[in-house]
């Protein structure tokens, strides 16, 4: 799924229309709007409000990570207007619920640390944060969206962690599950299909005869015990990958983590995890209450020898599916 972030870095003047105050520089203001400024290639905002021509669009964009408030957003675009000039219309009587002062929203404006308004389209679903520039420039190039540091406004990819960071989950490994559970529960049985079930036996008994292999070479590297628990009872000790087997070389130590057999259920729902960088286990909030909650924050367990240890790149990639 794409994920797509549209921002407007708010100067003095439009922080002030929106409280519905004059610009202090006497060129007006007040007008309660966000500007977002024209159409064009690199601002495709038509393209991503899926407006069709429309000058009038309203999307629906949550305010939280499990979408409880979820509040309009009213877009409108003047196309004969220096060649299609948008904004976002009335945030002073009609503040989306992301950007009010209860959110942590600035109440003054500081030009040092200016906040940025963000509208995310995942999917289908919009959803709506906000961020101040220090806290972007603090998460690294990697996790910045393109050209958000350079340009007041913008449209562009936006990387996992710039979504994780702002607490958006689009659809998650979990939702997968129970999309798969459910597609199975209808499914009426169809001889045609024998062949294709018979080609997926074939590949679990390959992936079956690799995995013995891989998984001595992780005992012998975690001597004997789960990377995230510390247990040492070896029938309940599996090997697991980081990023999903797509072959024998996926094999490889670095992409593996031995891990008790729940653990490695729960990793690969991405509830559990481990943060790279701080190399420190993460637990979902979705396990709170649970015997698991007490693992979150704990180092875990890792080879002696460097070479055999997690890759960055593969847990870079597993982190970005966690459901915090």
């Amino acid at each position: 799924m794409k994920r797509l972030v549209l921002w407007r870095r708010l100067s003095e003047t439009d922080f002030r229309a929106i409280n519905g105050k004059a610009s202090p520089y006497g060129r007006g203001g007040g007008a309660m709007h966000i500007a977002l400024g024209v159409r064009n290639d690199a601002f495709p905002i038509d393209k991503f409000l899926n407006a069709g021509g429309q000058t009038e669009v309203s999307v629906s964009a949550a305010a939280d990570r499990s979408r409880a408030t979820v509040a309009p957003l009213q877009f409108s675009g003047n196309p004969g207007r220096r060649g299609g000039e948008w904004r976002i219309r009335d945030q002073f009587t009609h503040r989306h619920p992301a950007w009010t002062s209860k959110a942590g929203f600035p109440t003054k404006y500081a030009a040092n640390n200016p906040p940025y308004v963000l509208v995310f389209k995942l999917g289908k679903l919009f959803a709506a944060r906000f961020i101040l520039e220090r806290d972007i420039v603090k998460m690294g190039s990697s996790a910045i969206p393109k050209g958000m540091l350079s340009s007041p406004t913008g449209i562009a990819e936006a990387p996992a962690k710039f979504c994780i960071t702002l607490h958006l989950l689009g659809s998650s490994l979990l939702d997968e599950l129970d999309r798969w559970e459910k597609q199975e529960d209808s499914e009426a049985f169809d001889p045609k299909n024998i062949s294709d079930g018979r080609k997926r036996i074939i590949g679990s008994v390959i992936r079956r005869l690799g995995q013995r292999t891989f998984r001595r070479k992780l005992i012998s590297a975690y001597e004997g015990q789960c990377a995230v628990t510390q247990c040492t009872t070896l029938w309940v000790l599996e090997a697991a990958h980081i990023t999903p087997y797509r072959g024998t070389k996926t094999n490889a130590i670095p992409n593996g983590l031995l891990l008790r057999a729940d653990v490695h259920t729960l990793f690969d729902l991405a509830l559990i995890s481990i943060e790279p960088g701080k190399f420190v286990v993460r637990v979902s909030n979705l396990l709170e209450g649970s015997q698991y909650e007490k693992l979150d924050g704990k180092p875990p367990y890792l080879p002696k020898t460097s070479t055999l240890r997690p890759s960055p790149a593969a847990l870079e990639e597993h982190y970005h599916l966690f459901r915090p």
